[in-house]
């Protein structure tokens, strides 16, 4: 199955706007400063805007919304998306309990590794994605990360 850039493109419109429609509902913070909703503020401008651009590129190309091809799927690429959607679940359930920094770096190391990247490869890239993700936003962003049972 292959989708059009036009659906992506309509996905991440109606992204946007669902974002921009509960960012309303965030506080606003005194003196002009900005608040929360800042951020997710601006994302979904640019998801409004990329979304945009996918929906016009799709038009001229005059794509299907949808294609399926049975053949272009195979049973190591059907395993390989259950291993990563596997991977997603777990950060989303496992990382009030363990942590985001253990639990990054052993998906991060995890995930290239069961799709064939090296042990030294896998292993360098996890402790620095997993640094730079933590710096960006626990340190320099101020966005609050799990930490865990441990609260490190």
């Amino acid at each position: 199955m292959r989708v059009s850039n036009t659906a992506i493109g309509l996905i991440l419109i109606l992204f946007a706007i669902a974002v921009l429609v509960h960012v309303r509902t965030f506080p606003s913070l005194d003196n002009g400063y900005p608040g929360p909703a800042l951020f997710p503020s601006v994302l979904a401008v640019l998801f409004f805007i990329c979304g945009t651009g996918l929906i016009a590129q799709g038009v001229r190309a005059g794509e299907k919304l949808l294609t399926f091809d049975v053949g272009t799927l195979s049973k190591r690429g059907i395993i390989n998306i259950l291993f990563v959607l596997a991977v997603i679940l777990c950060y989303i359930f496992l990382s009030d309990y363990i942590g985001f920094l253990i639990l990054s770096a052993v998906l991060l190391f995890a995930a290239p590794k069961w799709l064939g990247v090296s042990t030294l490869r896998s292993l360098i890239l996890s402790v620095v994605v997993t640094l730079a993700i933590y710096v960006l936003f626990a340190k320099i962003l101020l966005v609050p990360l799990p930490w865990g049972l441990w609260g490190w």
